[in-house]
């Protein structure tokens, strides 16, 4: 790869026909919304949430893949009068909580199986109820309903539901954690401390947010970072991704974080205002590229420290070269002014807002930022 910084008129002409050659097309949907914020038109949804079921007795969990419980093993115990142990059943829960980009509903599935009874224990009846943190409402408190005996070998499936919807006043997002009671007795036998209750990770909490656009979602942020991948072959913004990768690695981090709208128009016009046309007149034939984007905290830097250059390829080859003569390129600096098309802006904005929208990025969270052919 190389910048070129020799200021030329190459790079116009090739902006230029890049405009005339490729009309706006494939924008961000939405009406008017920041492409950052927006997914590109033609990004496919993501797949279902699945939360595969791992280590016995363990939690797992996964930013939008949602939670499983695997094997959570719980022992009832029946004693004598005398206080003296007579019998005991073992009990196996399993359960799977869903969460969506794009819905403040949580559901999940819960299943309690009577693996073995010893002794005086012939079946038991097993009920449960579930209820989540501040900021959540619980919807279906059962998973089933009944007090019928269980034997060896039977299992009960059942359904339950949350709201991430119990926003405290003046807040945009809430954090909470589910819990759960399972009460077990003995047909005929006087209760015995019957109830066992857990609940999931602190460090596993779901986070429902109301933060984007259009849509409310919930995730399970961890430590694994959302991923933003862009590719030098891509159609329509492939041609900044070089220039891109390079001021990455003079940053020396590929992370970033995630600010919100207001901060992100503030970050754009400290960048790109004032912005001259290479084609006044003439609209999304050039439009302002900044980058860092604009909705990241590493956004808004000063545009007069940021190299001003208009990305090109010549016969095969890529380059960058400076827009204006008298405004030539250091070679070190740390941000972006590029004139590109309105197409290509807007594509390479929509990366981000697929992955903001998909992943719930939220004022503040980091993502990793990678290149790919």
């Amino acid at each position: 790869m190389s910048v070129d910084g020799t200021p030329g008129k190459a790079s116009t002409t090739a902006l230029k026909q890049a405009a005339a050659a490729a009309p706006l097309a494939g924008e961000p949907t939405g009406s008017g919304t920041d492409p950052e914020f927006e997914p590109e038109g033609d990004d496919p949804e993501p797949p279902p949430p699945s939360c595969v079921l791992t280590n016995p007795g363990q939690w797992s969990w996964s930013r939008t893949g949602g939670m499983c419980l695997n094997g959570a093993e719980v022992t009832y115990t029946l004693y004598d009068k005398s206080g003296k142990a007579v019998g005991t059943g073992l009990i196996e829960v399993n359960s799977t909580l869903a969460t969506s980009y794009k819905s403040l509903d949580l559901n999940e599935t819960i299943t309690a199986k009577l693996v073995r009874v010893t002794g005086d224990v012939k079946s038991l009846v097993v009920k449960m109820q579930v209820s989540c943190g501040a900021g959540c409402t619980t919807k279906t408190k059962q998973p089933w309903f009944g007090s019928t005996p269980m034997t060896p070998g039977e299992v009960k499936t059942g359904k339950t539901k949350y709201s991430g919807d119990a926003f405290a006043a003046n807040t945009t997002r809430s954090s909470f954690q589910t819990s759960y009671k399972m009460y077990v007795t003995m047909p005929g036998a006087t209760p015995v401390d019957p109830s066992a209750s857990w609940s999931s990770p602190t460090n596993g909490k779901v986070r429902c947010d109301k933060e984007q656009p259009r849509l409310r979602g919930c995730v399970i942020p961890t430590d694994d970072l959302p991923v933003l991948t862009y590719s030098r072959s891509h159609p329509k913004h492939g041609i900044v991704v070089p220039i891109y990768e390079e001021i990455m690695r003079r940053r020396g981090t590929n992370i970033l974080h995630a600010v919100n709208q207001d901060k992100a128009q503030t970050n754009r016009d400290a960048t790109c205002k004032p912005f001259t046309s290479v084609y006044p007149g003439q609209k999304n034939a050039d439009t302002c590229d900044e980058f860092p984007m604009a909705s990241t905290k590493e956004g808004g830097q000063n545009g007069v420290l940021c190299a001003e250059l208009t990305p090109q390829i010549a016969n095969g080859v890529w380059s960058a070269p400076a827009t204006w003569p008298d405004r030539p390129t250091s070679g070190k600096e740390t941000c972006l002014r590029l004139h590109v098309t309105g197409r290509v802006n807007y594509s390479a904005g929509g990366v981000l807002g697929s992955l903001r929208k998909f992943q719930r990025l939220v004022d503040g969270d980091p993502f990793r930022i990678e290149f790919a052919a």
